[in-house]
């Protein structure tokens, strides 16, 4: 089966003041039909210059990307009509105009036909629960209420795609759950629709989103399954240990075992020291090792805990590591 996003070598190059800025670099990758597919980076990462390469809305310096069949470079008409996008940052609603006149003033620009489109309006209002606010003007809604509008507006023209870009910032804990539950629940599981999640939140994508993107510095790091990505992991394991005794000598005693691989002191009491203690393997002779050279220190452990636990949040921070020879000069 064809993807129905296809990314081939993207890149874009920024001039600015004389200075080449590579906001994407050479990032190829596929999203399937139906596919809740997450894109992470950190602000500056290139997330956002890659999908408005995708929604058409900039043309890349290198490579190609079809969305839906459609070349974005040759094809933009088609990508349009294809795509929902909902950008974090969009100020193009009217405001004095209502949320539902807003809504048909968008129906009209995507060519809905006039007979469905008070309908589709009324669904898509309905479907981020702000039927109750059609006939408001949008300048007298809450920051939240413009954001499902803007998500509301996105369908109006019932796409195949949706881009995401950040939808559910500003939102509060309750709402932006309740949109995540839509999208997951509503627009991919019922109306099977590919989603493409933008986010710099590691809560956003965490047990949400089916594989995951990872971009940094303007570069693909790492893609697929939540799975997929921490089996990549290396099988290093961190601990946060509290001893009481010579803390500066029980350091110095871990750090020379052969596979520690850092130790971090954390916190200082009067007489408990904590520390971090990075493993390069997590086997247990490799912790008896580190429990043996606090004794050997005539120290005592007071307490031990994992403080990683291979999560999504651990697969980010490892792919995220600055590379010093990516950094763009």
């Amino acid at each position: 089966m064809t993807p129905i996003i296809r990314v081939d070598h993207l890149s874009k190059i920024f001039t600015a003041y004389g200075r080449e800025v590579r906001a994407v670099r050479d990032v190829s990758f596929d999203v399937e039909a139906g596919e809740l597919f997450g894109l992470f980076g950190s602000n500056g990462a290139g997330k956002s210059t890659l999908v408005r390469m995708l929604s058409t809305l900039l043309v890349p310096t290198g490579g190609a990307a079809t969305v839906d069949g459609f070349d974005v470079v040759r094809d933009e008409l088609s990508v349009r009509a294809s795509i929902g996008l909902v950008a974090s940052d969009e100020r193009s609603f009217y405001g004095r105009l209502s949320c539902r006149q807003n809504l048909s003033f968008y129906a009209a620009l995507q060519n809905v036909p006039g007979s469905q489109a008070r309908l589709r309006v009324d669904r898509a209002l309905d479907l981020f629960g702000l039927l109750p606010k059609a006939g408001a003007p949008f300048q007298s809604l809450s920051t939240g209420q413009k954001q499902r509008l803007n998500m509301a507006r996105a369908l109006v023209h019932d796409p195949p795609i949706l881009f995401l870009d950040e939808p559910t910032k500003s939102m509060d804990v309750q709402t932006s759950d309740f949109v995540k539950a839509l999208i997951k629940d509503e627009l991919v599981a019922r109306r099977r629709k590919t989603v493409v999640f933008i986010s710099h939140e590691l809560y956003e994508m965490d047990n949400f989103c089916d594989r995951v993107a990872i971009l940094a510095e303007g570069q693909l790091r790492a893609v697929g399954t939540p799975g997929e990505l921490s089996a990549r992991l290396p099988r290093r394991a961190i601990y946060r240990v509290e001893v009481e005794g010579d803390a500066g000598r029980i350091a110095a005693r871990w750090q020379a075992l052969p596979k520690v691989e850092a130790v971090a002191e954390v916190s200082r009491g009067p007489s408990i020291t904590a520390f971090d203690v990075t493993l390069a393997d997590e086997a247990s002779g490799v912790w008896l090792d580190v429990l043996n050279a606090v004794a050997a220190c005539g120290g005592r452990v007071e307490e031990y805990r994992r403080v990683d636990d291979g999560s999504l949040r651990d697969v980010i921070r490892h792919f995220t590591e600055v590379r010093r020879d990516n950094v763009t000069t």
